[in-house]
């Protein structure tokens, strides 16, 4: 009698056991990866720092690139990132044993703050232009063709100007090439060096400019023949067609 009691108590003991596995892997198994921000338009603030909230599965962590967080028990989370420009952020959910759960964000700047970082460029700008400006004459006096032909790398990065006649315009994507000849004698001209300049111009083969910018020293390109031509290159800041 005894002996049978023993065998039924186990047989209850392992059943027990069972249905508590399966009732855990149960639970595994029905528990899968959920993700919802509160917001997927969001603008950073003014220190450039921005911040995502939402909800997953408890404890999950939630990132963005490198940076991420664990959610809290109840699942919520608080995450911020640096601001790096107007565009969209992908956010990863994403816990051990359960696939990631994604979705993206798209964050901008507040106006006023956008408005006055361009604000803050435009002055930097114009500053820099104006020293540019203010030193190019003077320095194109003292500094003759000659002078620069015989060593361009000498007078790299120093504040320059020429007003001659554009010979060649080669537009090469973002960036123009004009071969000028900047020195007017018995009404030709004559001296050429490339001016670099990344931007648009309306400058037109014939016409005469003047050019603002630093002297970028030896500019060299491949010829007709394949070899190679050098001579003095002007980086341009500013071009003013003159007729």
């Amino acid at each position: 009698m005894r002996k049978v009691i023993g065998i039924l108590l186990l047989g209850s003991i392992l059943l027990l056991a069972a249905c508590g596995s399966n009732e855990k892997s149960q639970e595994t198994t029905n528990d899968t990866m959920t993700l919802q921000l509160d917001e997927k338009k969001i603008v950073a603030d003014k220190n450039d720092i921005f911040t995502v909230t939402g909800k997953t599965i408890p404890n999950a962590s939630v990132s963005i690139g490198d940076v991420s967080v664990d959610a809290d028990k109840k699942g919520k989370f608080e995450l911020m990132h640096v601001y790096e420009g107007d565009k969209s952020y992908k956010i990863v959910a994403s816990k051990k044993g359960l696939g990631d759960k994604s979705t993206t964000i798209h964050v901008t700047q507040p106006v006023a703050v956008k408005d006055a970082q361009q604000k803050a460029e435009n002055e930097t700008k114009e500053k820099a232009q104006q020293e540019i400006e203010a030193k190019a004459k003077p320095n194109a006096a003292k500094i003759s063709f000659a002078m620069l032909q015989k060593d361009p790398d000498k007078y790299a990065r120093t504040a320059y100007y020429i007003k001659g006649q554009v010979a060649e315009v080669i537009n090469d994507g973002p960036t123009i090439y004009l071969k000028v000849n900047m020195t007017q004698e018995s009404g030709t001209w004559k001296d050429l060096v490339t001016v670099i300049y990344t931007g648009t111009t309306d400058a037109q083969k014939g016409d005469i400019i003047e050019v603002y910018g630093t002297i970028y020293g030896t500019y060299a390109y491949d010829g007709p023949n394949g070899a190679t031509i050098t001579m003095p290159g002007i980086t341009a800041s500013l071009i003013r067609v003159v007729k």
